[in-house]
């Protein structure tokens, strides 16, 4: 279940505007970097969600593989060709990187959903609790974030502190 949110976390992100704009993001203003595979890649993945801060989200080649797989599992639809387009856009243009550790003291709601991997209404959790209570002194405190799953916090706790 897991795998479907951050997958549908990274199509939000990748691909911006709100489910239920009342307008679609006209090219010029996507923040996706114009290339072959962009359009495609907009139609598979735009149909259930949009983006807003594509540079949150570099993933390696398998990486991107494993995402488009777990999308797919989700319910996007396009065909394999679609599909191949989209890795290959995807992986051109978010190549992984070396990543920096996610502060959850500060982090927004969008970081908290893609890098921390943490549904919606967890990471408002999260970011109730850190104003309640005052920030983390290590992660082992979020164990306590009512409505927070901590085991997806230790399952990337490489990129995330508490700052």
């Amino acid at each position: 279940m897991m795998r479907v949110i951050v997958a549908a976390s990274a199509c939000v992100v990748l691909l911006g505007g709100g489910a239920g704009s009342s307008r679609p993001m006209l090219a010029a203003q996507s923040p996706l970097p114009d290339g072959p595979g962009r359009d495609v890649t907009i139609k598979v993945c735009g149909t259930c969600h949009a983006a807003e801060a594509a540079a949150s989200v570099r993933l390696s080649p398998d990486g991107w593989h494993e995402l488009i797989d777990r999308m797919v599992a989700a319910g996007a639809q396009g065909s394999e060709a679609e599909l191949r387009t989209v890795f290959e856009y995807l992986s051109t243009h978010f190549p992984v990187e070396e990543q920096s550790t996610l502060d959850l003291n500060t982090a927004s709601a969008v970081d908290l959903e893609t890098v921390a991997g943490l549904l919606r209404r967890e990471a408002a959790a999260l970011i109730s609790y850190r104003e309640k209570n005052g920030p983390c002194k290590k992660l082992e405190d979020l164990k306590n974030v009512e409505g927070l799953d901590y085991q997806k916090i230790e399952a990337r706790k490489d990129r995330l502190a508490c700052r």
